[in-house]
């Protein structure tokens, strides 16, 4: 193999890397957003105010265990089912 074409090889791998990397991110973020709206509508199925929900969602994720949970608000009886089938 000329130097030329393993040139070509070594892009032709890095793009496709990338928008595979790309395309990853991106479904991870539609996943993320997905839960996250099912939580939301668990929490106004529960009776939550929209304080408490932006409380939770604005939570850090990154912390564990180390974090305090004083400011999450204890769950709540469902008086309905947020959405039917």
């Amino acid at each position: 193999m000329r130097e030329e074409e393993a040139f070509v090889a070594v892009v032709a791998i890095l793009c496709g890397s990338g928008l595979c990397w790309a395309l990853i991110r991106q479904c991870g973020g539609v996943i993320r957003a997905w839960f996250e709206t099912a939580l939301k509508r668990d929490m106004v199925a529960r009776g939550y105010s929209p304080t408490e929900i932006i409380g939770v969602l604005k939570a850090d994720r990154r912390c564990g265990w180390q974090a305090p949970h004083s400011d999450v608000p204890p769950a709540k009886p469902i008086r309905q089912p947020a959405y039917s089938r």
